[in-house]
């Protein structure tokens, strides 16, 4: 705007304004419908959000609804759309988890293992990856697919879950009878600070048991 000088009278002042808003009046049209426009848009980009946070929301809760009610086809069909549309939000991740549980649960293990397959090549943050993982080689060890299962959780990925997966690993290879190996891997796990040492002596002393009762058991296979 044009300097005022201090000696106008108020009749010149006020035509300086007048003529400066006759000059001006589009760029402050457009200057204040912008202002609208964005506050507007900030609101309808929130609002927007919000309403799909609350979808998402609604269609996770539909998953467990229908896993509930066994509508386990159902609850497929809600967990893909996540996954295809959803895919980098939380909500997939617990849709995907808990239908794994599901197959699991029934049994149908190649199921479980395609959705934590999924989680695998798709979840972003490594603890979820490795919480795929570690159920994924459970799936593989209820199917008896033992080194399957022992080379999923060689997959771990840094040092945060290498406990559990150590101690899951040494677990199955006892189940498994594989006596040395397990041990090897349970005394691997002393080593660790954030290890229960109790329990993994407990674990050693149970697998000597074992080891024990399986050569009584084939001595006694071989008398007869």
């Amino acid at each position: 705007m044009e300097h005022f000088e201090l000696d106008r009278t108020d009749e010149e002042r006020e035509e300086l304004v007048k003529q400066w808003i006759k000059d001006y009046w589009l760029m402050l049209v457009i200057v204040v419908l912008g202002a609208i426009g964005a506050v507007y848009a900030l609101n309808y980009f929130r609002q927007a959000k919000l309403d799909n946070l609350n979808k998402m929301a609604a269609k996770t809760e539909q998953v467990g609804l229908a896993l509930r009610d066994n509508k386990v086809d159902n609850a497929k069909k809600i967990v893909t759309g996540l996954q295809e549309n959803n895919k980098d939000t939380s909500f997939s991740t617990v849709a995907t988890l808990s239908l794994a549980q599901k197959y699991f649960s029934e049994k149908k293990y190649n199921e479980a293992i395609s959705q934590y397959d999924w989680l695998i090549s798709q979840e972003k943050d490594i603890a979820m990856r490795n919480l795929a993982r570690l159920r994924k080689a459970r799936v593989h060890a209820d199917a008896k697919q033992i080194k399957e299962a022992v080379d999923t959780l060689n997959s771990v990925e840094g040092n945060a879950n290498l406990y559990e997966s150590y101690l899951l690993k040494a677990d199955i290879l006892l189940s498994d009878k594989q006596f040395d190996e397990a041990e090897k891997t349970y005394k691997s796990i002393l080593t660790d600070k954030s290890a229960n040492n109790e329990l993994i002596n407990q674990r050693l002393e149970l697998l000597g048991i074992m080891k024990q009762k399986n050569t009584e058991s084939g001595d006694s296979n071989e008398k007869k």
